[in-house]
């Protein structure tokens, strides 16, 4: 039950900052998934995570050892200003989220290089 009510704060904007981060990071996790990344939560020390590209098929890993927060913003950066977004189904919360990165010029294109060079197993 407390799943449904952390959607329903999300949708209307008047969830608190922890629920709407959890929420935004598992709704991020299921967008990653439906444009073909795998995402990988692991321990990786010092390392920040980011996008790799394994046998063709695109992965972000994501560091388990930093916060919330912090993972939300690494794979939000990831997706950030991947072409496909845009028939893609999401909450105005993460859209909003999402096109502020892609303005703000943030690490993204690096990652969307990293993308359109090795696809991401779903024939692109």
């Amino acid at each position: 039950m407390s799943d449904a009510s952390s959607v329903v704060c999300l949708g209307a904007g008047g969830g608190d900052a922890v629920s709407d981060t959890l929420g935004l990071l598992e709704e991020a996790r299921q967008l990653a998934s439906d444009l073909g990344y795998h995402v990988r939560e692991e321990p990786l020390g010092d390392m920040p995570g980011g996008v790799c590209s394994v046998g063709g098929v695109c992965h972000v890993l994501l560091n388990l050892q930093h916060s919330t927060a912090d993972r939300l913003d690494r794979l939000l950066r990831t997706l950030a200003d991947d072409s496909r977004l845009s028939g893609e189904p999401m909450s105005r919360l993460l859209a909003a989220r999402l096109k502020g990165l892609a303005r703000g010029g943030s690490d993204a294109g690096t990652a969307r290089d990293a993308v359109n060079r090795h696809g991401t197993g779903r024939g692109s």
